[in-house]
């Protein structure tokens, strides 16, 4: 019984990792350009944003030579789907990492799971559940499944958003202190 037992969990464990590594991760990723902004000022702002927005429990590591931020965090999640409200509240954890370059950032965003009394492991781009389940549970799986992929879908580009803010404000702070600058020097030169 052990024997069969053990059989059966491998199985299991295998059809995840297949379906894992077959399936396309859900990712977010891209460029943000500014002006008049060096790469140092950049990622000064970047630690700042994230020491502010992401919950105090993000792990991150950083790397200012590198001018990078990279880390775990996540997002609370409150389901949409009445019938699955309390086993799948949780959160869904995330990977980021966050690259100042000169005049701009880049950034990644990965690896989302959902964490509750039931999981829902690694969110994959499928529309539907894409795990083994039962045909009379897939529906309910599929309606939570879409809900998950839902709110990251909406939150995500707002973290996003609330980062480029941070750098733009920064860039047009110092594009006015330069031409204040250049104007001062123009009066000094008269």
């Amino acid at each position: 019984m052990k024997k069969l037992v053990l059989t059966i969990g491998i199985a299991l464990i295998s059809c995840v990792i297949s379906i894992a590594q077959h399936a396309e991760l859900m990712m977010f990723s891209g460029e943000i350009k500014v002006e008049k902004l060096e790469k140092d000022e950049v990622y000064k702002k970047l630690s700042s944003w994230q020491q502010e927005y992401m919950p105090k429990e993000t792990i991150v590591e950083s790397d200012r030579g590198a001018g990078e931020i990279k880390g775990t965090s996540y997002l609370i999640y409150n389901s949409n789907v009445h019938a699955a409200s309390e086993v799948t509240k949780g959160f869904i954890l995330f990977d980021f990492k966050f690259v100042a370059v000169e005049d701009g950032f880049r950034y990644q965003i990965t690896n989302f799971r959902h964490e509750g009394k039931i999981r829902f492991h690694t969110i994959l781009m499928t529309p539907s559940f894409p795990y083994k389940i039962n045909a009379v549970e897939k529906p309910w799986y599929d309606l939570v499944w879409k809900d998950i992929r839902t709110q990251i879908t909406q939150q995500t580009p707002k973290m996003v958003a609330s980062v480029k803010d941070v750098i733009e404000k920064a860039a047009l702070l110092a594009k006015n202190e330069s031409e204040e600058k250049d104007t001062l020097l123009s009066q000094i030169g008269n």
